[in-house]
Order: structure tokens, then C-alpha cells, then sequence
């Protein structure tokens, strides 16, 4: 099998849970006879790598060389890198039968969203999702805002890689029962495969330990349980208890509540116990120290408030050691309390307290005869050949072909959509015009080259005046293919809607006059819409030409963002006609423009569904004088009033996340892309420099804690 690995976190570039998956996943795969290729992004160079080693081949790739770079977001970016890598690589290498990829910070939206729609490179690819650390319910038990962009946006990108996945899998059944309120999964199948680990130590008769040698293993974050762990010992230091808890993890690690530093924060909070020798936070260590310190240890605490499966108990028993964690994560499915570990409950009261307690009770010998039983545990449970075995029928059993699946959106509707039959699939392409002779010879030539060719040309003449416009909306009177209608000067709303109502064809797009659109666009649309039974309009991204060159992205539009602000660009998209008709018609009240968002906002409403290619398709003009460079902010204001009068019902099924988006970003009116980090949004951050500063600052602790203090400074 060829099986391709996409991942954030790859040993020695990186350490952590997801980098100690990968390259355990590698060995396993490779082991069982498989061609195993991993993706991994650097900015140490801007060569793409390529290194063998045995059936591993390891790529690593420059996401600052993506051709998004300079317009999409840190995550949004790395993301598209990751879909641009593999596309190539297809390219060039055999096809992969399997391409897996982290749900973490949605590397694989991109790629899951050009599978889906329709790219012919990955078809009969079948993606594979693993789920690691889905920041959208980290970052909450971390006490971050997770509404707060691009956090809300990375979230979402994450939940649609669960729900777009061929298959996706999960190391414990706890993650998703606790994500179950946070996406919708009741409809789509998670696999249950649990992490693979061997380690030589396994091998290794069960170490000596030292008495009351109390442990905490893990990174100081708060979703890891070392706030709440320090105030149990609070409790039994206050109570007389004279053991010592010794703090074992990498710091460096914000705390947004207070803007700073946690290890920094705990060290101030607990200082009396500090002083006391009671609390010893020994931070990040070396690999060759920390196995000496954790063998040594008595018993090794795992409190997380959440967790999925964490490595660190894998480790940690494989040593044979006593470990003690609680049961709000994966570890509760791997530790049999009392037999082969201890497990404790955060919402019990005393459940800590008693149990530790009756841990310390234990004799030399039932401590030991604990740390054989993990040991086998471990040996036996989850070795790579029962692993890759269960993994293999996991992926054996589903079916990579997802033509005829709907599109994965992240909130399905609950209505049933009005039925769509296409016939001889003519699409009408609907130019409402009003004095605009100087342009709409290139508008209709850029639709005359599109690849698809069964359209007809519909020019609205909305009452023009001008008699140079006269003149050339006379030139195309007698062309074949197109028809002109004439009426009064009502309004571009009305002059849509015209032309809607007479188009003969199956499939609606509008464009205006001054714009164009690339030759791919109408076919890949048309397909699109005619393969998803649940998509009823497309579109793309919006490049600008003129008196700017700039690119705007747009993207699926879903609630709540969408309800926000317009990420579509909404007056040049794709419809069936018949679900335009239904819902869409222009409102002639929107007398200022955004008359196309209330278009969308409506057949949202009403269970209409659209999505974005992330293509640059669509060719939009930058004018001093157009009707959207005159809006003001007064008359864009008043236009979101009218539309959140007009579908208050639809606002308020999304009215707390609205809220939390609005208090976490500030006005929707001034955020075109929830990709940007709006704290450091500048054009160094969208430069390759600033990609690269970003991503050794993920990577490199002693930048984060640089970064911390100034950022602390900043905010003071």
C-alpha cells in the first residue's frame, strides 16, 4: 500500500503527542511492508526536501512559497500549502491509495475541500482523518478565546475535516462523546483505533522507586489539569500532607486570562510552597534526564481535565511505572483502576485526595506488581501489529468513493430542498447593464471562452442613457446566443431578477458588466451542481484587477460566520435556477447594494446550501466611481439592519455565537477574512518572513517565552 502521511509535528523537526503518533505510525506501516511518504512543513529552506530512509520517504516543503502566502492566514495558509504539496506530488510519484492527515488546525481542509469538489487529481483517493487535539475544544478548556479569529476559523476548518473524511478515526471513544455538542457526528461514523506504541523499555524489568516520589508529566497548559492538580495539593499541604509534588513538563505556554506565562503564574500563586520545597517545578527536560526522573518516580499524576489519548501515559506505564490519572480523557479507557493504574474523577469531591492516599498506602510489592500489569498492558494492547491490523480493517471496510455523497457541510439544514432534474444542463449567464458600454465587451468575452459552452448570454438593460452604451448593447442585438431585454431603470435588484425570471436554463449565473470570469469557472461550477444534490449555489475566490490586484478569498458560506459578513462573493455566482427562484430574487429595498448577501442570507434560511472552489475565477473591478466604492458606513449599517429584521428567526438560531463572535473580533463590517490574526495583521505578517517568524515561534520555546514577555509588555 502507498501511504502518505500529512503532519504538523514530525521527530527531530518536533516533539509532542502528535510527532511521537506520526513517527510511531510510520514504523508500524513501514514494518508491515507498506511505502509510507510523510509531508512536513519548514521554512529552513525554500527547496522542497526529499530524504529516504528504508520505506519512509520524508518531504518537507516551504508553505511560504504557497501561492496563498499573502492573503490567507497562518493556518488557512499552511493548510493550502499542504493541498499544493500533494498535488504535485501526484504528479510526479504513484498515486497514493491512502493520504492521512491530522484534524489539528485543519491541515487538510484544502485538500478534503477540493476532494470533495470534484479535482480530478485526488479522485479515488481515499482521505483518511485522525483525530489528535481539535483546538476548538482545547483552546476553550485552556481558557482561550476561541471565538476570536483566526481561532473560530481554524475551528471550523477542523470540523469540517471530521466531517469531510473518508474515514476518520479516533484514539479513544472519550473525544468524541465530548465533542458530541460541539459538531454534529451523530451522522457520520468515527472509528475507534487507539494509538500504537513500542518502546525498548518495555523490555525491561519494572525500576526501583523512591518513596513518595509524587510526579505531574505534561505540558503546563490548563487543559492538562495542573491548576486544578495544585490546588488538591493546596489542600493536603494545608492538611498537614509533608510530600512534595514535583512539576515535570515545557513551559513557555500562555495563560489568556492573565497574559502570561502558566509555569510563571503557578510559581507566583503557590510561592509559599515553593519556598517550602513542597513544589518543584523542574520545567522542560532532556530526554536521557527525564527517563531517569520518571523511573525513579513512586507514582506519576496525569490529572487532565480533557484529554484524547495522551502519549504520556502510554510512556509512562511502559516503564511500569504507577500511574495516576483522572478520568476526563482516553487514559480512562487504557488504565484499569486498581489493577494496572489509578483513576480519579474531577467532578467527585475527595475522589483525588482519597485516592492518592490509598496509592501511598501500598506496598513496595503491590506498587511493583502495578507496574508489571501496565507494562503488559501496554506490550499487548497496543503494539504496532495489533494496531496496524485494526487499522487495516478499519480502512479496508469503508469506501474511498464519495461522488455520490452530498457535500460535507459543517451545519446540514434540516429542511428538504426543492428537487432539481437538469436537462440539457443550458446555463444563462443573466449581465444586468446600465450604461457600462466601456466594459461589457470584456465581460462577455471572458463568458464566450469559458470551457463550458452551453450558455446563453442574458444583457438586462436596466433604462441606459448614455449613447456610446446604447451603441454597444446595439452591437450584440443580432449575436447568437444572446438576448437583450429591455425596461425601465429600476434598480440593479430588479434588472437580476428580470433576467432570473426569462433564463431558459437549468443553471443561473449572474455577472456584471464590468467584471469577467476565468474559463474553468462555469464548467467546474455546473458539475459541482449537478454531482451535490445538496448544493445549490457556487462560487469562488474574487481576484481584483484595475485600481487594485489584490485577492480576496472567499468561503463555504455557513452559519453563524456568514451571518456576520458576506465571504462569497455573491454577485457572480453559480445557482440550479430553480432554488434561485425559490428563495433567491433580489429585494429592490436593499437600495444601497448587498442586495446579493440578502439574496444568500435568504436561501440560506431556507435550507439552501452554497460553497467556495478556493480558485481565483472570478475577476472583479476596482472602479473610484462603482456602486460599491461609494457605500459608507452608515448605509452598510443600515443594510445589515434590514437584513437581520428581515430573517430575525435565522439570526436567532445562531444569536449566542453571533454574540461571542461580535464581543471576541469587534464589528463584522470591518473583517473581510477570519483567517488573519487581526493582532498582527499587517503585510509582514502575510509575508513569507512573517510565516516563517510565526512558525519557528510554534516550534522554539525560548522564542515563545521572548514572545510572551513582550506581548505581556504590549498589553500593560
Amino acid at each position: 500500500m502507498n501511504y502518505w502521511l500529512l503532519t504538523t509535528e514530525y521527530p527531530p523537526f518536533f516533539g509532542g503527542g502528535i510527532s511521537t503518533y506520526c513517527d510511531q505510525t510510520c514504523q508500524m506501516l513501514s514494518n508491515a511492508g507498506h511505502e509510507v511518504t510523510v509531508f512536513i512543513p519548514t521554512y529552513e529552506s525554500s527547496e522542497e526536501k526529499e530524504q529516504i530512509n528504508g520505506k519512509i520517504t520524508i518531504v518537507q516543503f516551504n508553505p511560504g512559497n504557497s501561492s496563498t502566502v499573502k492573503f490567507l492566514g497562518f493556518e488557512a495558509n499552511l493548510s493550502y500549502a499542504f493541498a499544493e504539496i500533494v498535488e504535485r506530488a501526484i504528479k510526479k510519484k504513484d498515486k497514493p491509495d491512502i493520504i492521512e492527515t491530522q484534524e489539528y488546525i485543519g491541515i487538510g481542509y484544502y485538500l478534503l475541500q477540493k476532494k470533495h469538489l470534484g479535482y480530478s487529481a485526488l479522485e479515488g483517493i481515499k482521505i483518511v482523518v485522525t483525530m489528535h487535539a481539535p483546538t476548538f475544544l482545547y483552546l476553550d478548556f485552556n481558557q482561550v478565546p476561541v471565538y476570536k479569529h483566526p481561532n473560530f476559523w481554524v475551528g471550523e476548518m477542523e470540523r469540517f475535516c471530521i466531517r469531510a473524511a473518508d474515514v476518520c478515526i479516533s484514539p479513544s471513544a472519550y473525544l468524541p462523546h465530548v465533542l458530541k455538542d460541539r459538531i454534529k457526528l451523530d451522522d457520520i461514523d468515527i472509528h475507534v483505533v487507539p494509538n500504537p506504541f513500542e518502546s525498548p523499555y518495555l523490555k525491561e524489568e519494572v525500576p526501583a522507586y523512591t518513596p513518595n516520589e509524587i510526579i505531574f508529566y505534561g505540558k503546563l497548559i490548563p487543559q492538562k489539569g495542573c491548576i486544578e492538580l495544585l490546588s488538591y495539593f493546596k489542600d493536603l499541604w494545608e492538611d498537614g500532607f509533608k510530600h512534595p509534588l514535583r512539576l515535570i513538563g515545557g513551559g513557555c505556554h500562555l495563560f489568556y486570562p492573565l497574559k502570561m506565562d502558566l509555569a510563571m503564574h503557578l510559581q507566583q500563586k503557590y510561592k509559599k510552597y515553593v519556598d517550602q520545597g513542597l513544589l518543584i517545578l523542574e520545567g522542560q527536560i532532556k530526554p536521557e534526564e527525564l527517563f531517569q526522573k520518571l523511573s525513579r518516580a513512586h507514582v506519576i499524576i496525569i490529572p487532565s481535565i480533557v484529554d484524547n489519548l495522551p502519549y504520556t501515559v502510554l510512556e509512562t506505564m511502559s516503564l511500569g511505572k504507577l500511574v495516576f490519572a483522572s478520568r476526563q480523557g482516553g487514559q480512562s479507557e487504557i488504565i484499569e483502576h486498581g489493577t494496572d493504574g489509578f483513576l480519579f474523577d474531577h467532578t467527585e469531591k475527595d475522589s483525588f485526595k482519597n485516592n492518592l492516599k490509598e496509592i501511598l498506602s501500598l506496598s513496595s510489592e503491590e506498587v511493583l506488581e502495578i507496574g508489571r500489569k501496565a507494562k503488559l498492558k501496554i506490550r499487548q494492547g497496543y503494539n504496532h501489529v495489533s494496531i496496524c491490523k485494526h487499522k487495516m480493517e478499519v480502512l479496508d471496510n469503508k469506501s474511498s468513493l464519495i461522488n455520490d455523497r452530498d457535500f460535507p457541510l459543517i451545519r446540514p439544514p434540516q429542511q428538504n430542498l426543492t428537487s432539481f432534474n437538469p436537462g440539457d444542463e443550458l446555463l444563462s449567464v443573466v449581465i444586468p447593464y446600465y450604461n457600462m458600454g466601456a466594459f461589457l465587451p470584456e465581460a462577455i468575452q471572458s463568458i464566450l471562452a469559458s470551457e463550458f459552452k452551453n450558455i446563453e448570454i442574458i444583457l438586462v438593460n436596466d433604462g441606459s442613457t448614455e449613447p456610446q452604451s446604447l451603441s454597444v448593447l446595439a452591437q450584440y442585438a443580432q449575436v447568437k446566443g444572446i438576448r437583450i431585454i429591455h425596461k425601465p431603470n429600476e434598480g440593479l435588484a430588479l434588472a437580476r431578477n428580470t433576467g432570473a425570471n426569462q433564463a431558459q436554463g437549468e443553471f443561473l449565473a449572474f455577472l456584471d458588466p464590468d467584471d469577467t470570469v476565468e474559463p474553468a469557472y462555469y464548467k467546474k461550477a455546473v458539475n459541482l451542481l449537478k454531482t451535490k444534490k445538496n448544493i445549490s449555489f457556487a462560487g469562488c475566490w474574487a481576484g481584483y484587477f484595475g485600481e487594485s490586484q489584490d485577492t480576496w478569498p472567499t468561503f463555504n458560506p455557513e452559519p453563524p460566520y456568514v451571518l456576520l459578513h458576506n465571504c462569497l462573493n455573491t454577485s457572480a455566482l453559480v445557482y440550479k435556477k430553480s432554488h434561485f427562484l425559490d428563495a433567491g430574487l433580489n429585494d429592490a429595498r436593499m437600495i444601497y447594494g448587498m442586495e446579493d448577501y440578502e439574496s444568500m442570507i435568504r436561501m440560506l434560511a431556507k435550507g439552501y446550501r452554497g460553497v467556495a472552489f478556493p480558485e481565483t475565477w472570478w475577476n472583479y473591478r476596482i472602479r473610484k466611481n462603482s456602486m460599491a466604492q461609494s457605500f459608507t458606513l452608515d448605509s452598510k449599517l443600515y443594510l445589515y439592519k434590514l437584513i437581520a429584521e428581515k430573517h430575525s428567526a435565522f439570526y436567532g438560531q445562531y444569536a449566542a455565537e453571533i454574540f461571542m463572535i461580535l464581543n471576541s473580533n469587534g464589528p463584522s463590517v470591518n473583517i473581510d477574512n477570519p483567517t488573519l490574526n487581526r493582532g498582527i495583521y499587517s503585510k509582514f505578517a502575510l509575508s513569507r518572513a512573517g510565516q516563517k517568524f510565526i512558525f519557528l515561534l510554534k516550534k522554539n520555546k525560548h522564542l515563545r517565552s521572548i514572545a510572551l514577555y513582550l506581548y505581556k509588555r504590549l498589553k500593560n
